[in-house]
């Protein structure tokens, strides 16, 4: 009976010292334009619409490529996929299908499962983030979870409870196998690429 409270104290002590290791990638992701411009209370729809444009990169493809490699290791994936969300939201803004099958996808791309998994905390964590986006995006454009707010309503309700099933069998993977650096690696390169992928977006409309 032991070993529980031990395991916890490890799982806080690993999560703790992975934000702290990631927190610089994390900040610059934040101070990027396009993320700026999404929280800017002059925030447009074609704004709202680039960034959506460039998450659907992130996010379809971290579900083509992370996902298929730890599958084994998270669980409930299969209720972890969103990028028919934003699919959703585009369409629900003036997007035609054509213009969404045109979008780019990123291709991730790691030496090992810990750093997809480094991939999948960057993106799920988003999930928390994205409760504060709705409201933000809901209060200047007017935007809901019925006509184009979907992606950053997310798990809804269920956000908290969806992140902590994430973190278990995620933080268990660090701690039974020593691979704790590889996954913070992964998550602080997931933050660069991110970062990056914002840069290059351009919408065409």
């Amino acid at each position: 009976m032991s070993e529980e409270p031990n395991f916890h104290s490890e799982q806080d002590s690993f999560i703790q010292n992975l934000r702290k290791q990631t927190a610089a990638s994390h900040q610059k992701l934040e101070e990027n334009d396009l993320s700026k411009m999404i929280l800017n209370e002059q925030v447009s729809l074609v704004d709202y619409q680039n960034y959506l444009s460039a998450l659907y990169g992130v996010t379809l493809g971290c579900e083509n490529f992370v996902f298929p490699r730890i599958a084994d290791i998270i669980p409930d994936l299969d209720q972890r996929y969103r990028s028919q969300l934003v699919t959703q939201d585009l369409l629900a803004t003036g997007f035609t299908k054509n213009q969404i099958e045109a979008l780019p996808v990123y291709r991730f791309a790691f030496s090992s499962v810990a750093g997809y998994l480094g991939a999948m905390y960057v993106l799920e964590g988003s999930t928390l983030g994205g409760r504060i986006l709705y409201k933000h995006i809901n209060k200047t454009l007017g935007l809901t979870l019925e006509n184009g707010g979907s992606y950053f309503w997310g798990y809804g309700e269920q956000t908290g409870l969806m992140w902590k099933s994430f973190i278990s069998p995620f933080a268990q993977y660090a701690l039974g196998t020593g691979k704790s650096a590889e996954i913070i690696q992964g998550a602080v390169n997931t933050f660069t690429i991110i970062d990056k992928w914002l840069d290059e977006a351009v919408i065409e409309k």
